[in-house]
């Protein structure tokens, strides 16, 4: 920054120190005064040009590019800009005549000695002779012309040895540095440059002798010159170029269309060049338009095809070999008249973003009569706030607007381009038609590129958006899954989740799913944004869906070698519930995707097909064919299945592996219900036999999961075939159905036998029986059962306290238990108040609650809403 600000600053000195010798010096005074004032304060300005100048003769100030260099490096802001801004405009100030010289009195003959290099003029060799980076002005710019000196001798005019010589590795004055026709001063080495034109004087002056000429701030000096020269040298302006030689510029038959502004259409098609041009409607009112108009201006809005519908003015207008110049933005176009004028053939002026070629140095009102003079018409293009601010809005080329001749291209297009469009069968083109959504074809073609390299550029390891990455290819990948239209949040953030589940922990998440969403939804370049905002749509408690932009799903369906993941299918087949079309579709692209694999042994694939079949014996079956190639985490799943089918004696096996793997979940209770299984099969055998042991635990086995009535009847099979160990089991049946005294019997008989259990049982059942106080009392003891709550409220309403039974349950639904809920509901019904008792209904069904869920069908309601 050091380098580039002291360079800077040489530079607007040297704009300044000249600017102050011509006619526009107050101006210019002015301008640097105000710059000086508002980066470095009034008492910061330079004394020298503090004081408006009296305009007598031109004076320099010597205002130094290291003071101006101070104020740029104090990082006030805007500084730079304005500095630049100064340059540009006060560059081409033309100086002022020199005032008439002063005359000199002759000067005497030199001596042979006198003029003898070594003695006459100073010799600069070596390294440390090299022009200096910040050099002193000259003291007196303005030279004072002496009379006709006599003829030097010859020696003396020797250019190497009367003139100034300066040697080493970067600047040599060359034998004619300085052309009498031009009005800079030339140094033959590669850094060094001098400005400033030739004096005019009014009085004749002797014949410059021979030797180098070198030109300082408005005087020539002719023979031995000392002084120390600036090494800084500016060929152009920045971001101002020369024009080329026409001669050398592309015709209209072989110029490539993308270096002059049309935008490449992707990589991923067979053909990488551009579509074909599909014909828009305003084309027809274009023709002939360079017989009439010399500025053509095509306008609309972002990636609407400008560049591309004016080129096709350009093609069908000339002439394929008329020669076509597409300057870059700052092109200095004031010497192109110059260029052209003579020259055969024919020549067209392209200025794609006519915005970036505005201004005294490009096209103007007067350059563009030029050019018409010369035959040479003018095509551009612009967006519509540009051109409406310099059309209409008063702005700086408002002249020129309203010369040229404007037609607009929209983004929406017409059944007649369409039509258009289809007839040329191009996949490029039908693909935009069909994915583009609420944009145009152009735009669809144009922002897909950039929208692949946004997505692309936030996987970076330290990229802002990690979670937008990941957000969408969710979206995309749920779109090759078959979830067409919008996209629920709920179902988005679960395919999010899908992917990250069973992964080792990475670098702490600093994005949430919202950030992702606006940052994906954000439209780039005023078109799309790589999530398009859908319908509403309520799926659980959230109204809010996305879509993919088309052209993000088109590159990821391309993308073969990149499978969707299983977890995000299955996601899909999950969450897609609340359209029946969208789940069929899900499902007959998943078949599609998992048969062939499947067929091929591929486990999780098996897995998918066993997800996807409707028959419960096709999904074990293909579930049985996963475990068996691999996938032993689903062994568990086998065996509850054929469990649940009352094939306990198969389901061992896969619970035991299951249950050895995983011995805290769920496995080892399954081992033991197989067994419960298996011993009430084995049992009823043993019934079947007339084995009266084998009545008695069956009878236990079916009382435990509560048939009392088969139970009851076994026992009093076995009571009646005399075996007398039933009694105890037999009087617990009894009690159960309020048969107190056929069951004290039965504990009679059994305690007397030694059955320590059934004497317990009668001592309980001799006990009076307990009060509504006593059952309070044990639900708010110390216990703090997370059920009490609802307990206490229970026999609180059977002790008629509805308000505080109220309170119970509701603090019972806070604590998460469903049941609460439901007996407030119980409660409100009997309160007569249906409106309040149906939305209890709701919160409990909505926990899972079953007889809720049977009382809201039963009174109509519809469940829809309440998750299963």
């Amino acid at each position: 920054m050091e380098r580039e600000s002291e360079e800077l600053a040489a530079w607007a000195a040297r704009v300044l120190n000249r600017g102050l010798l011509s006619e526009n010096r107050e101006e210019i005074r002015q301008a640097f005064v105000g710059w000086f004032v508002r980066h470095g304060g009034a008492g910061s300005v330079p004394a020298q040009i503090t004081s408006p100048l009296d305009g007598s003769e031109g004076t320099l100030v010597e205002v130094e590019g290291p003071y101006i260099e101070a104020w740029l490096l104090s990082g006030k802001e805007g500084a730079l800009t304005e500095l630049f801004e100064l340059i540009d405009r006060f560059e081409q100030t033309p100086w002022l005549p020199d005032p008439t010289p002063q005359l000199a009195q002759p000067t005497p003959q030199p001596s042979e000695r006198t003029a003898r290099p070594s003695e006459s003029a100073p010799q600069v060799s070596g390294p440390t002779a090299q022009l200096s980076e910040r050099a002193p002005q000259l003291s007196d710019p303005t030279p004072q012309h002496a009379e006709p000196t006599p003829q030097l001798s010859e020696r003396t005019a020797r250019p190497s040895e009367s003139a100034r010589q300066v040697s080493g590795p970067t600047a040599q004055l060359s034998e004619r540095t300085a052309q009498p026709s031009g009005p800079t001063a030339q140094l033959s080495g590669p850094t060094a440059q001098l400005s400033g034109p030739t004096p005019q004087s009014s009085e004749p002056t002797a014949p410059a002798p021979a030797g180098d000429t070198v030109g300082y701030y408005g005087g020539n000096y002719h023979g031995p010159v000392v002084g120390v020269l600036n090494q800084h040298t500016y060929a152009a302006l920045p971001g101002v170029f020369g024009v080329p030689d026409p001669a050398g510029w592309p015709t209209v038959e072989d110029a490539d269309l993308v270096t002059m502004g049309v935008r490449p259409a992707g990589r991923r098609w067979a053909d990488p060049g551009l579509p074909p041009y599909v014909p828009r409607d305003i084309d027809e009112t274009l023709r002939d338009w360079t017989a009439r108009d010399s500025l053509l201006v095509i306008t609309g809005g972002p990636l609407t095809g400008k560049s591309r519908t004016a080129w096709a003015a350009v093609v069908r207008e000339t002439d394929p070999g008329t020669r076509v110049y597409a300057p870059a933005p700052g092109t200095d176009l004031r010497g192109l008249p110059d260029l052209l004028r003579g020259r055969d053939g024919a020549y067209v002026l392209w200025l794609d973003e006519l915005e970036g070629h505005l201004g005294e140095h490009g096209l103007t009102v007067p350059l563009l009569a030029q050019l018409r003079t010369l035959g040479v018409p003018v095509v551009a293009t612009m967006g519509d706030d540009d051109y409406d601010m310099h059309r209409f809005e008063g702005g700086p080329a408002f002249r020129l607007m309203t010369l040229a001749r404007s037609e607009r291209v929209g983004a929406g297009w017409s059944e007649q381009e369409v039509e258009r469009l289809t007839g040329l069968r191009d996949d490029r083109l039908g693909e935009a038609l069909d994915r583009r959504g609420a944009t145009s074809v152009t735009q669809y073609l144009a922002i897909g590129v950039e929208l692949r390299a946004q997505w692309q550029r936030a996987a970076r390891s330290d990229s802002r958006y990690p979670y937008g990455h990941l957000l969408i290819r969710a979206a995309t990948d749920l779109a090759r899954c078959g979830v067409t239209g919008d996209i629920p949040r709920r179902l988005l953030e679960e395919a999010c989740r899908s992917y990250r589940s069973g992964r080792p922990a990475g670098r702490p998440d600093t994005e949430s799913f919202q950030e992702a969403v606006d940052w994906a939804v954000r439209p780039l370049h005023g078109v799309t944004g790589m999530l398009v905002p859908g319908a509403p749509l309520r799926v659980g408690e959230s109204e809010e869906t996305w879509r993919p932009y088309g052209s993000l799903v088109a590159d990821a369906e391309q993308e073969g070698a990149r499978a969707v993941p299983e977890a995000v299918w299955r996601c899909a087949l999950e969450g897609t519930k609340y359209d029946t079309g969208v789940h069929l579709n899900v499902r007959a692209n998943a078949h599609v995707v998992f048969s062939a694999g499947a067929r091929d042994g591929d486990a999780g694939a098996m897995h998918m097909l066993s997800l996807l079949s409707e028959n419960e014996a096709t999904a074990l079956d293909w579930l049985r064919r996963a475990v068996d190639a691999g996938r032993t985490e689903l062994a568990g799943q086998v065996g509850e299945r054929l469990l649940g089918q009352g094939e306990a004696e198969e389901a061992l096996p896969y619970l035991r592996a299951a249950a050895e793997a995983k011995p805290d979940g769920p496995q080892a209770r399954l081992v033991g219900e197989a067994h419960l299984a298996l011993a009430e099969q084995w049992l009823r055998k043993g019934v079947a036999d007339s084995d009266m042991a084998a009545a008695h635990r069956l009878g236990d086995l079916l009382l435990g999961r509560g048939d009392l009535s088969e139970a009851m009847d076994h026992y009093i099979n076995a009571e009646m075939a005399g075996y007398a160990p039933v009694a105890r089991s037999a009087a617990v049946s009894f009690l159960l159905s309020h048969e107190e005294e056929a069951a004290e019997v039965l504990l009679s008989r059994a305690a007397a036998d030694g059955d320590e259990g059934a004497a317990e049982l009668l001592a309980d059942l001799r006990k009076p029986r307990q009060s509504l106080d006593d059952a309070a009392d044990y639900f708010g003891g110390d216990g703090d059962g997370r059920l009490d709550a609802t307990h206490r409220a229970a026999v609180a309403e059977k002790k008629g306290f509805p308000d505080e039974a109220r309170q119970g349950y509701e603090l019972g639904h806070a604590q998460g238990d469903a049941y609460a809920a439901y007996r407030l509901a119980l409660l409100l019904e009997k309160q007569d108040d249906p409106a309040e008792a149906t939305l209890w209904y709701r919160k409990a069904a909505d926990m899972g609650h079953p007889a809720a869920r049977k009382a809201l069908v039963e009174r109509g309601e519809d469940t829809a809403t309440v998750r299963e």
